[in-house]
């Protein structure tokens, strides 16, 4: 091997340690998980009606209307907003990017008790339990 090639493969290795995960050099560090949540929607309200995960986490929603059409949109998340029908559930996918609880809520006019179609999702610290 010649002397510019070992010293590219030295440096190869000296960068490639250094860029390693914050989990593989300390092990106390929570790795972000796929967190699958099924929401039943129902004529005045989802169920489950909390969703709890960590920050960083991806979070996989698929809601499925039980009765009518159902909309889900979290407050705040612009790029939250899904409307399934019975038969034809609506799927979102998004970062739980943020610290604290956040409103979902129905889009659609879906009937009587529209106005208490509403849940929480709470994204919480590493060292905290689900």
């Amino acid at each position: 091997m010649t002397r510019i090639a070992a010293k590219l493969v030295v440096a190869a290795a000296i960068v490639g340690a250094t860029v390693l995960p914050l989990s593989a050099t300390n092990p106390g560090t929570r790795v972000p998980r796929r967190v699958d949540v099924v929401i039943d929607a129902h004529m005045g309200h989802f169920t489950p009606r909390v969703i709890r995960v960590h920050r960083g986490d991806t979070v996989h929603v698929t809601m499925r209307a039980m009765d009518a059409a159902h909309g889900f949109k979290i407050q705040g998340r612009e790029d939250v907003d899904v409307t399934a029908y019975p038969g034809m559930p609506a799927e979102v996918t998004f970062v739980a990017d943020w610290m604290g609880g956040r409103e979902w809520f129905c889009t659609f006019n879906c009937g009587p008790r529209h106005g208490s179609m509403t849940g929480m999702i709470t994204v919480v610290r590493d060292e905290e339990q689900l």
